[in-house]
C-alpha cells in the first residue's frame, strides 16, 4: 500500500484557450530536473528528443548587466540550471555558449552562474537558454528546441510522469514559471502570449 499526504495548492490559471494539444500528452524526462524541484509547475516550455521524451527547455533571467568578458552572471532565483550544462544568451542563438562551472545560490536576491568562459555582454532582463555544448558566436544550438508548453504540474519524484502538451492556444505569460524571450516565442508560433 502506498500513501502520500499532500496539501492543496492551486497554480494561477495560465492557459486561456486550448485550440490544439498533443493527443495523449507526453512523458516528461525528469533526469535533468530531479533533485532540483519536487514538482514542475504547469506552463513550462518543453522540447522533444529523438527517443520521444519531452525535456524542459531551461531558462534564466539576467539580474544585473554583464560585461562582454565576464564569466560570472547574476540571474533571478528559481532557474533549473546545474553545473556541467551549457548556456547561451538569448533564444536567437546569435551569441557564444559555454559550460556552467558552478552556481552560487547563497544570496537571497539572485543566483550567480559562473561559466568556464565568457559568452558576451548581457543586459538586465536578457534570457539565458540551455544550449547543446560550448560553441563560438552564431554556432550554438538549443539542447531541446522549444515546441510545446506543459498543461499540468509534474511530480518529479515519480517516474514516467505524463503531461498535457499545448501546441496551439493562448497563454498568460505573466504566470509562466520560467522566463522566455521574443525569439523563443517566435518558435512557439502557434501560441499567443498575452
Amino acid at each position: 500500500m502506498y500513501r502520500k499526504k499532500e496539501s492543496e495548492f492551486q497554480y494561477a490559471p495560465g492557459i486561456e484557450k486550448i485550440l490544439e494539444d498533443v493527443q495523449g500528452g507526453g512523458t516528461i524526462a525528469r533526469a535533468e530536473i530531479k533533485g532540483l524541484t519536487d514538482e514542475l509547475p504547469p506552463l513550462a516550455i518543453v522540447g522533444k528528443d529523438s527517443d520521444g521524451l519531452y525535456h524542459v527547455v531551461k531558462t534564466a533571467m539576467v539580474h544585473a548587466d554583464v560585461a562582454a568578458d565576464a564569466t560570472a552572471i547574476q540571474v533571478e532565483k528559481g532557474s533549473l540550471f546545474v553545473a556541467g550544462e551549457a548556456v547561451e544568451d538569448g533564444g536567437a542563438l546569435t551569441g557564444a555558449s559555454d559550460v556552467i562551472s558552478s552556481i552560487d545560490k547563497s544570496n537571497l536576491g539572485y543566483d550567480i552562474i559562473t561559466l568556464a568562459g565568457a559568452i558576451g555582454a548581457a543586459k538586465v532582463g536578457d534570457i539565458l537558454v540551455l544550449a547543446t555544448a560550448k560553441a563560438s558566436a552564431k554556432s550554438s544550438a538549443f539542447k531541446y528546441t522549444p515546441e510545446f508548453i506543459t498543461m499540468n504540474r509534474i511530480n518529479t519524484t515519480v517516474a514516467n510522469q505524463q503531461s498535457g502538451l499545448l501546441v496551439r492556444g493562448t497563454v498568460n505569460e505573466s504566470v509562466m514559471p520560467y522566463p522566455i524571450d521574443k525569439d523563443i516565442k517566435a518558435l512557439l508560433n502557434f501560441i499567443r502570449f498575452v
